[in-house]
C-alpha cells in the first residue's frame, strides 16, 4: 500500500496550471475545477506523492479499490480517463507515464505545499530587491570589464565559481556600474536563504514589488515584466539550481527587455547561457623574491594589505615572504582574506600563517552578515551540503592529493570507489560545482582542491572514518608512480621524467612519513623511499636522500623476509650519500663493497655496475689512485664476463683521470680528449644521474683542468664554459656544483680571469644555500679566499691555509696539489715567504706520499722562486730548468711555460738570456696564444727582450 494514502492530506500539489488537493478531492485548471471521479482521484493522489518514481499496480490498486480484487482493465481505464481530464483542460505537458509490465509514473515538474507554507516564509517577505552596500573591489579590473563585454552578447550570464571566491561582490558590482551608465532597472534576490524552489518565482516577485501566489507567480512575472528593460541579480543560486534554470530559461525567452545575471558553484546549463568562471586573486608564484613595492602587484596581498589598513597595519619590507605564504594559503579567496584582515595587524603575517597551519577555523567574523559567511568552513560546508553521497565521497578522498592531478590519476588511486565511468562523472561534476578546481597544463587537464576545501574535506575524510583505507589506497598509488618512475628513468629524456613526477615530491614525503607513523605500513615506507631513489638524486636532495635512506635500512632490519633487492638499492644509495658527507674513511669504502656484493647475490648488473664505480670514485677522491686502478681493472674484468660495457665511458673517464693525477699527463689528457669527441653531443638523455653527475658534463670538467695543464688555456675555459652551460640547462644541481666547484671557477682563477672566478664562484655559493651537499662548501671557501687575494686582501692568505686544513680534514683530496701551489703562489704575491715554503713542502711531501705527481713541475719552479728570493741564483736557475724539462717530458706545458718565463725573468736579471728565450719561445709555441694571464707575462718577456736585443 502506498504509505500514508489513506491519511488526510490537506497538502497542495501544483504542476502546470493545475492544483490538486486530495484532502477536499480538490482538482483545479486556474481556478476551474476539472471533473474526475474518486477512483481517478485517488489513484493521482498515489502517483503525485513518488513524482518521477515507479508506482506498481498493486499499489494502486490498493490505493483506489483498497480491500477489493479487480480486473486489471479498470485501472487502464481510470487512468485513461484521467489523461483525457487533463489534457482537455489545457494541459499540453505529458503528466503520466506507463512503465510497461510494471505501473505507471508521475513525470510533470511539481510543486507541493504543505498547509503550513500557505503564508510565505520570513526570508521572502525581507526581499526588497535593492543592490546590497559593498566596497570597492580589489583586483578585479579585467574580469569585470569580461563580464561586461559578455553582456553585449546575451541575456544570461552566469558567474561561477568556488565558496568565498567574490561571486556576489563581483555581480553587484557590475549591476552597480549598469544601473549607473544605462537605462536599465536593476533588481537584486539573493536565494540563499530559501529552502525550496517553490518559492523562487515568488521571492523574484517580491523582489520587483509584484504581487502573486506561487501558483501563478512565474505568469505574473511575464505580465509585468512585459515591454520593461529589467537587470535581474539571482544571487545564490546552487542549492536551487533546477528551478532557478526553468524559470530563467523561461523568463528570458519570454521577456526581450531582460537581462538575467547569476551567481552559482555551477553553471545553471540554460539556452544561451555564458559563463564566467571567477578565478581566485592573483598569488605570487612560490620561488617569488619580492619586496613591498612589487608584492602590491599581486591583488591577493593588495587586498590583505588595503583592508588591513583601516585596521592599523602598515606593509613592512620584513613582512612580504609571510604576506606572500598566507595568500597562498588562503588561496587568493577573497573571503577568505577579509575574514583574516581582522586578525593581522595583532598577530602579524607570521602568526596568523601559523594560526591557520592546521585550521582555518580561525577565519571566523566577528560582523553581522549571514551564518554561512561567518567563517570559510560555514561556506564550504553550504557547497558540501548540496553534493549527493557519491560526490561527497569522492572530494573526501581527494583531500589526500596534496598538489594537482589528472582524471587517470585519480581512478588509479581511488578506482576501488567505483567503476571508472561512475568516478569520472563525479570528479567532473566536482569540478562543474567548483568544488574542485581546473586548469590545464600542456593541454591536459587537471585537477586541485584549494588549500581550505582540501582541508574541510580532509577533515571530513577523518570524521566518516574513512582516512586510514585512503591513505593506504594512496599510498600504494604513489608506490605504483614512482615504480614506474624508476622504470622510465633508464629512458625517458630527463625534461620529460622531471615534468612527469617531478610534481609529486611533497605527495611522496608526506606518504613516507604517514607510512612510518601508521602501525603495519613500515614496509610501505621503505618500499616508497626504495622507488624514490632515483628521484633524490635527479633533484639533488641528497641530505634528505640520507636520512631517508638510513631511516628505510633500519625499518628494514626489522622487517620479517629476505628483502634482498630492497637492501641492495639502500646500501648502493647510502654509499652515495656518504659522497657528500664528510669525512671520507673506511666507512665510505666498505659500504661501497657490501654494495657489490649484495648486487652480486641479487644477480643485478646494473647495481655491480653502479657500486664498482661508486668504490672508484671515492678512492680517487681520497686520493688513492693506485686503488682505485685495481677497482676499474675488476670492473673491466665483470664488464667483460657478461657482455655489458654501458659503464664503460665512465669507467675509462675514470682510468684517464688516475693516469693524469699520476703524473702521466700525456696519456692520461689523451685519453679524456678522446672520450669528449666521443660524447660530443649534449642531449635531454635519461639517467642523468646515473652515476651522480651527468656524463657530458663529467667528462668536460675533468678535460678541462687537462687542458689547462697541457697549455691549451683558452681552450680550457672554452670547455670549462660548455661543461657549467650543459648543467646549467639540466637544471641538475650536483652536476652543476661539480662543475663551477672543479673546473669552472678553478680554470677561471688559474688563466687570471679573476671577475669570471668570481661570478662561478658566486654561483657555487647560491647553489650551496638551497642544496645541502657537504662536499664542496670547502673548495668553496678556497676559491673565495684565492679570489680575495688575487685582489689584493692580504687576510685571505690566512683563509686558503684554513680552506685547505679543512678539506685535508675533509678527506676529500681531489685536486689537493694544485691547492697547495695556488696558496705558494698567493703567499709569494703578498711576500709570506715562510707560508709559501710551508706550502710547497707541505704539496711536495703528500704527492710523493700518495702518488698525486701531476703538479710536480709547479712544484720545481715554485722551488726555482723561493731560491731567487733566498738570493741562490744557481739553484734558483737549475730548478726552473728541472720544472722546464719535466714538464716537457710529461706533457706539462702550461706548468713549463710558468717555469720558462720565470727563468727568462732571472737570466735578465744575471745577463744570460739568450738560451732562456729560446726556451720559452719553444713553450710559448706549444700553448693557447692567449687565454690566461701566464700566456701574456711569456709573450711580454719574449717582446720584452727581442726589443733589447734591436
Amino acid at each position: 500500500m502506498v504509505e500514508g494514502v489513506d491519511a488526510i492530506d490537506s497538502t497542495t500539489y501544483c504542476f502546470g496550471k493545475c492544483r490538486f488537493t486530495p484532502a477536499r478531492q480538490s482538482l483545479l485548471c486556474g481556478n476551474i475545477p476539472i471533473r474526475l471521479g474518486s477512483r481517478a482521484m485517488d489513484l493521482l493522489h498515489a502517483l503525485v506523492r513518488r513524482p518521477g518514481q515507479v508506482v506498481n499496480k498493486d499499489e494502486l490498486f490498493k490505493a483506489a479499490w483498497p480491500g477489493l480484487f479487480v480486473a486489471e482493465s479498470n485501472l487502464k481505464v481510470n487512468i485513461a480517463a484521467l489523461r483525457r481530464a487533463l489534457r482537455a483542460n489545457g494541459i499540453d505537458v505529458p503528466c503520466i507515464a506507463t512503465v510497461p509490465g510494471r505501473g505507471y509514473r508521475f513525470v510533470a515538474p511539481l510543486t507541493v505545499l504543505s498547509p503550513r507554507e500557505s503564508t510565505l516564509p520570513p526570508s521572502i517577505k525581507e526581499i526588497d530587491g535593492a543592490l546590497p552596500p559593498s566596497r570597492p573591489l580589489v583586483g578585479r579590473a579585467d574580469a569585470l570589464a569580461e563580464i561586461a563585454e559578455a553582456l553585449r552578447q546575451t541575456r544570461l550570464l552566469s558567474i561561477v565559481g568556488p565558496a568565498g571566491v567574490g561571486k556576489t561582490s563581483i555581480a553587484i558590482a557590475v549591476a552597480r556600474s549598469i544601473s549607473d551608465t544605462e537605462a536599465q532597472a536593476v533588481c537584486f534576490v539573493d536565494l540563499a536563504a530559501l529552502e525550496n524552489g517553490q518559492f523562487v518565482a515568488v521571492a523574484i516577485s517580491r523582489a520587483l514589488g509584484i504581487e502573486s501566489s506561487p501558483i501563478d507567480a512565474l505568469d505574473g512575472l511575464v505580465d509585468a515584466l512585459s515591454g520593461q528593460n529589467q537587470l535581474l541579480v539571482l544571487d545564490n543560486c546552487e542549492h536551487l539550481l533546477a528551478t532557478v534554470a526553468g524559470i530563467t530559461d523561461h523568463l528570458t525567452h519570454a521577456l526581450r527587455g531582460l537581462t538575467v545575471i547569476a551567481t552559482s558553484r555551477e553553471p545553471l546549463r540554460c539556452r544561451f547561457e555564458i559563463v564566467h568562471r571567477l578565478s581566485p586573486l592573483r598569488c605570487p608564484p612560490e620561488d617569488a623574491i619580492l619586496d613591498a613595492g612589487s608584492a602590491m602587484v599581486f591583488s591577493a596581498i593588495e587586498l590583505l594589505v588595503r583592508r588591513a589598513e583601516a585596521h592599523g597595519y602598515r606593509l613592512k619590507d620584513a613582512d612580504v615572504p609571510a604576506l606572500t605564504k598566507l595568500s597562498q594559503r588562503l588561496d587568493g579567496i577573497p573571503l577568505a582574506i577579509e575574514l583574516a584582515v581582522p586578525q593581522l595587524p595583532a598577530n602579524g603575517p607570521a602568526g596568523l600563517l601559523q594560526m591557520l597551519e592546521f585550521d582555518f577555523e580561525a577565519l571566523a567574523s566577528r560582523g553581522d552578515g549571514m551564518d554561512r559567511h561567518k567563517t570559510l568552513t560555514a561556506t564550504l560546508d553550504w557547497s558540501y551540503r548540496l553534493l549527493p553521497e557519491n560526490e561527497a565521497r569522492l572530494l573526501r578522498h581527494l583531500s589526500v592529493f596534496g598538489g594537482t592531478f589528472a582524471l587517470d590519476d585519480v581512478i588509479d588511486a581511488f578506482g576501488h570507489l567505483a567503476n571508472d565511468q561512475d568516478v569520472t562523472a563525479w570528479l567532473e561534476a566536482l569540478a562543474v560545482k567548483s568544488m574542485v578546481s581546473v586548469n590545464y597544463t600542456g593541454r591536459r587537464r587537471r585537477y586541485r582542491l584549494l588549500d581550505s576545501t582540501r582541508t574541510f574535506a580532509n577533515k571530513r575524510l577523518i570524521g566518516q572514518g574513512e582516512q586510514q583505507a585512503a591513505m593506504i589506497a594512496y599510498g600504494r598509488f604513489i608506490l605504483a608512480l614512482f615504480e614506474r618512475a624508476e622504470v622510465e628513468w633508464t629512458w625517458r629524456p630527463r625534461e620529460d621524467w622531471v615534468a612527469l613526477y617531478g610534481g609529486w615530491s611533497a605527495d611522496l614525503r608526506r606518504m613516507i612519513d604517514w607510512a612510518y607513523g601508521s602501525d603495519g605500513q613500515a614496509e610501505l615506507g621503505v618500499r616508497l623511499t626504495v622507488a624514490a631513489l632515483p628521484f633524490w638524486v635527479e633533484f639533488s636532495t641528497m641530505a634528505e636522500s640520507g636520512t631517508r635512506v638510513e631511516k628505510a635500512l633500519s625499518a628494514l632490519d626489522d622487517l620479517s623476509g629476505d628483502h634482498l633487492l630492497l637492501r641492495m638499492k639502500l646500501v648502493a644509495a647510502h654509499g652515495w650519500n656518504l659522497c657528500y658527507r664528510y669525512p671520507f674513511d673506511d666507512e665510505l669504502e666498505a659500504t661501497w663493497m657490501r654494495g657489490f656484493e649484495l648486487a652480486l647475490k641479487a644477480g643485478s648488473v646494473e647495481h655491480c655496475l653502479r657500486t664498482k664505480m661508486g668504490l672508484a670514485m671515492v678512492q680517487t677522491a681520497m686520493g688513492f689512485h693506485q686503488r682505485a686502478f685495481e677497482t676499474i681493472a675488476d670492473l673491466r674484468r665483470f664488464m667483460a664476463s657478461i657482455d655489458d660495457y654501458s659503464a664503460a665511458p665512465n669507467a675509462d673517464r675514470e682510468l684517464f683521470t688516475c693516469e693524469f693525477y699520476q703524473g702521466n699527463i700525456k696519456s692520461g689528457h689523451a685519453g679524456l680528449e678522446r672520450l669528449a669527441r666521443e660524447h660530443a653531443t649534449f642531449g635531454n638523455r635519461g639517467q642523468t644521474s646515473r652515476f651522480q653527475i651527468d656524463r657530458f658534463v663529467n667528462f668536460r670538467n675533468h678535460l678541462s683542468l687537462s687542458t689547462w695543464v697541457v697549455g691549451q688555456h683558452r681552450r680550457a675555459l672554452e670547455i670549462a664554459e660548455e661543461a657549467l652551460n650543459a648543467a646549467l640547462t639540466l637544471n641538475h644541481d650536483l652536476s652543476c656544483a661539480h662543475s663551477l666547484a672543479v673546473a669552472a671557477t678553478p680554470i677561471a682563477l688559474l688563466c687570471g680571469r679573476i671577475d669570471l672566478a668570481q661570478e662561478r664562484a658566486s654561483m657555487l655559493a647560491e647553489r650551496l644555500k638551497t642544496r645541502q651537499i657537504d662536499t664542496w662548501p670547502p673548495f668553496a671557501r678556497f676559491h673565495q679566499a684565492a679570489i680575495d687575494a688575487a685582489r689584493g686582501d692580504v687576510e685571505a692568505i690566512q683563509r686558503l691555509r684554513e680552506a685547505i686544513a679543512a678539506i685535508r680534514d675533509c678527506n676529500f683530496l681531489i685536486h689537493l696539489p694544485l691547492r697547495y701551489v695556488m696558496l705558494a703562489h698567493a703567499a709569494l704575491s703578498h711576500d709570506k715567504v715562510a707560508v709559501a715554503r710551508r706550502s710547497i713542502d707541505e704539496g711536495m711531501n703528500y704527492s710523493r706520499q700518495r702518488g698525486d705527481r701531476w703538479c710536480d713541475a709547479e712544484f720545481l719552479h715554485l722551488r726555482g722562486l723561493m731560491c731567487w728570493r733566498d738570493g741562490d741564483a744557481d739553484g734558483a736557475m737549475r730548478h726552473l730548468q728541472e720544472a722546464i724539462d719535466l714538464g716537457r717530458e710529461c706533457g706539462a706545458f702550461g706548468f713549463a711555460l710558468r717555469a720558462a718565463t720565470s727563468r727568462v725573468k732571472l737570466a735578465n736579471e744575471i745577463g744570460v738570456p739568450a738560451p732562456a728565450l729560446a726556451e720559452l719561445k719553444d713553450m710559448s709555441d706549444r700553448c693557447d696564444s692567449s687565454g690566461s694571464t701566464d700566456i701574456t707575462a711569456a709573450h711580454d718577456a719574449l717582446r720584452s727582450n727581442h726589443a733589447q736585443m734591436t
